[in-house]
């Protein structure tokens, strides 16, 4: 069965269809703060930075550190060990986009009416009706901010998604009806390859979490690139000097995961000419 990723704009409703599908489909249901506790507990970093780091819109400031690959690198890593067993629902930020590239993935987008949204946030946060319109505007702007900043591309974009539903005239219980039958077609049906590539995606994400994570290479963790097969990584790049070089060589073998590491593209400045 493939993986479900539901995309939504604050208070769209993606919680409660998570939970359906969850209950019909017998799928496991992990949502974003269930990513962000699992990703603090693997990686050893503060559930509260975490957590803002994957929701917050990019400062001006924040343009050129590293924070923000980390956490991403960090979110896709453990996203990808949370779903390996496929039959899960996950709703929350940008799981389409950590799952990137995967064939059995169902990415979902709900969107719901501005005055719907709206009469909820009033209900649920008791708001008056100009604080619940600013709040879900401002939650709004920070993900479409995200999304230019990390992946250089328009968050409501249709084209990043298999399905678009909006509760404007469709019920609840007919979008969960819809996505029932749709994920049940055979083109969404896991093939051998496919775990595989959840693996490999998986082993990439780790091996730069572990990098960026590192204090003696953190700082110019972002000049590799990573790619992995099989549990083979391999590594390219041009680093400050060679001590980089052999450090990121060595953190990658010392890894339980990794099987081989290929660092021939990988080299430091002081060797180039």
């Amino acid at each position: 069965m493939p993986i479900i990723t539901i995309s939504r704009g604050s208070l769209s409703g993606g919680t409660k269809l998570a939970a359906c599908l969850g209950k019909t489909l017998g799928y496991e249901v992990i949502s974003r703060e269930d990513l962000v506790t699992r990703a603090a507990e693997l990686y050893g970093i503060e559930e509260r930075r975490l957590f803002e780091g994957l929701s917050r819109g990019p400062k001006l400031l924040e343009r050129f550190k590293t924070n923000r690959q980390t956490y991403l690198a960090v979110a896709q890593a453990t996203l990808a060990r949370m779903v390996r067993g496929d039959k899960v629902v996950y709703h929350g930020h940008a799981g389409h986009l950590l799952l990137e590239g995967i064939r059995h993935v169902f990415r979902l987008r709900m969107i719901a009416p501005l005055k719907l949204r709206i009469r909820v946030a009033m209900r649920e946060y008791g708001l008056d009706e100009a604080e619940a319109t600013s709040l879900i505007e401002a939650r709004d702007a920070e993900r479409r901010s995200w999304t230019r900043f990390l992946y250089g591309i328009e968050w409501g974009d249709p084209e990043l998604y298999d399905l678009t539903i909006n509760y404007d005239k469709i019920g609840f219980e007919t979008a969960c009806a819809i996505v029932e039958a749709t994920v049940s077609g055979p083109e969404f049906l896991p093939a051998d390859q496919d775990a595989q590539k959840l693996d490999d995606l998986y082993l990439k994400a780790h091996v730069k979490a572990s990098l960026f994570l590192d204090s003696k290479i953190g700082a110019v963790a972002a000049a590799i690139e990573v790619s992995a097969a099989q549990g083979n990584i391999t590594l390219k790049g041009i680093l400050p000097g060679s001590q980089f070089v052999e450090r990121a060589v060595a953190l990658c073998q010392d890894l339980p995961e990794v099987k081989g590491v290929d660092a021939s593209w990988l080299g430091g400045r002081q060797n180039r000419v």
